[in-house]
This record gives C-alpha cells, sequence and structure tokens, in this order.
C-alpha cells in the first residue's frame, strides 16, 4: 500500500549528564512536523538528565521515549541501541546540546522524498560557541566543510542503509578516541548517494571543549594530532572498509559510482 504524505523520522539522541541542555534539543525535534519521535538514549548519567526527559515524555503524547542503560557505554553503543526502537522509515541523530533550526528535517524527508536513491542526507552546520579567532581565519569554510561531513548531528538516513551497514562500530578503538561516526560515514559516502542540503535550515552544533570538531579544526589549522593516532588511523580505516564491503554486498542502496550530490529544493509558498 503506498504511504500518504511526507516520510517520518525517528531521532535518537544519546545523552550523558546532559541535564542543561537536552530540553532545548528535544523541543527543537519536537517542532518538526516531520519528527515522528525523539528516542534518548541516557548513557548512565549521574545528574538529572533522566528525570527532566521523563517529565517531558509525560506530556509528550508518546513523541518521546527514554532508553536508559545501566552502564556507560559510550556514543555508539548508544546509538545501536537506539536504533533497534525507530520504527520510522528515516533516522537522524542529534547530540543532546545540539539543534536543529526550524523547517530543517522538513528539508531532510523532501530531499530523501524525492530522491529515492540517496542513502543520507547532510544538513547545514553552523557553530554555536566557537572562539572568533576561527571563523576570521582564511581557510576556515574548508575546515569547516571537513566538520561538516564528519559529525552526525547534521545527518538523516534511511534506516535500511544503517542496519545494513551493521550500525555504528562498537570497536575498542572507538570507545577510547571516538570517531565511530566517522568510520560509519566515511563507508556510506564512499558506497551510496549522498545528498547536501547546506543552502537550507540545519543545525546549529554546540562546540565543546575537547570535542571531536575542535579537534579537526585544530588538526586542520595547526596540524596537531593526539599522540599514536598515526597507528589507529590504519585501524579505523580498516573498519571502514568492512563496512563498506558490507554495504556492497547487501545494501540496495550502494552504487558503483558512489557521488555526493547537491540538492535543490522547490518550497510550496
Amino acid at each position: 500500500m503506498p504511504k500518504s504524505g511526507p516520510s517520518l523520522v525517528d531521532v535518537i539522541m544519546p545523552a550523558h549528564n546532559a541535564a542543561i541542555t537536552i530540553e532545548a534539543s528535544i523541543r527543537s525535534a519536537l517542532a518538526s512536523p516531520r519528527c515522528r519521535r525523539v528516542l534518548v538514549v541516557d548513557d548512565a548519567s549521574s545528574d538529572q538528565t533522566a528525570a527532566l526527559v521523563e517529565s517531558l515524555a509525560a506530556r509528550a503524547d508518546g513523541r518521546i521515549e527514554l532508553i536508559r542503560l545501566p552502564a556507560n557505554s559510550g556514543p555508539a553503543r548508544a546509538r545501536n541501541i537506539g536504533l533497534s526502537y525507530v520504527e520510522a522509515d528515516l533516522v537522524a541523530f542529534l547530540d543532546a546540546d545540539d539543534l536543529y533550526e526550524h523547517e530543517a528535517l522538513t528539508a531532510a524527508v523532501g530531499a530523501l522524498d524525492g530522491m529515492p536513491d540517496l542513502a543520507v542526507v547532510r544538513m547545514a552546520l553552523k557553530p554555536i560557541g566557537l572562539d572568533r579567532a576561527y571563523l576570521a581565519r582564511p581557510d576556515f569554510e574548508a575546515a569547516w566543510t571537513l566538520v561538516t561531513f564528519t559529525v552526525q548531528s547534521n545527518v538523516v538516513m534511511r534506516r535500511q542503509v544503517l542496519i545494513d551497514a551493521g550500525g555504528f562500530p562498537e570497536d575498542e578503538l572507538f570507545r577510547r578516541r571516538g570517531g565511530e561516526d566517522v568510520a560509519l560515514m566515511q563507508a556510506i559516502t564512499r558506497t551510496c548517494r549522498i545528498g547536501t542540503l547546506f543552502t537550507e535550515p540545519g543545525v546549529f552544533y554546540r562546540i565543546r571543549p575537547g570535542c571531536g570538531a575542535l579537534k579537526l579544526l585544530r588538526s586542520a589549522f595547526f596540524g596537531e594530532l593526539p599522540p599514536g593516532i598515526e597507528a589507529d588511523l590504519a585501524e579505523a580505516d580498516a573498519v571502514t572498509q568492512k563496512i563498506m564491503d558490507r554495504l556492497t554486498r547487501t545494501s540496495s542502496f550502494a552504487r558503483p559510482d558512489p557521488s555526493v550530490v547537491e540538492v535543490l529544493l522547490t518550497w510550496a509558498s
């Protein structure tokens, strides 16, 4: 039976000690009529994160679900557990301190509904709290583009693609270093067709001390790399290749000529 109306999105939101910011993040997702549910995976927070989400869920008519983990497992495990609760055809990931702009999910759904061969769309990413000295650099735009293609909060994808990929890799390397989202998304980008929505409403991304985006920027600007990263990069690349091999074997969205395409939307007046 053909579906009626636009697709809906389940938003997975891993959270660890996010009581200060999570309400605004949840509300930014629920404000979109394309958001079916927000699945908050509380990764063993020690603050009031879970209690706050429970309070919000009681007034949200089933659009918020809280999943509590007994021990801190890291973002890859939290996202994979969230995936097991997803029922919508499309899935998005929003960190518990980031925010959707109005109409961001509408734009993403429009792109995926209108271009059925797209596996993923990436939305515009706008930094909050980034040092103005970075913003003023002549090489900022090039460096920020790397971040835009790396973080997870600006991604909406087809649930089946994530299942075909085996979810986020949970190797010990990523638990220690982070970067599981980079390994996964590199594999999908190198295997499937990806759309960008960089001229449409997107995501406000909060810069935190030591976050992956800041590390990427400092690497691009100053050549700073964590000690021992070279050996870890080889291991991470091997994980990416395994995901690519799996997608090539199993996914109907894998393409012999993977590409990244700019999506231009026409909005109804």
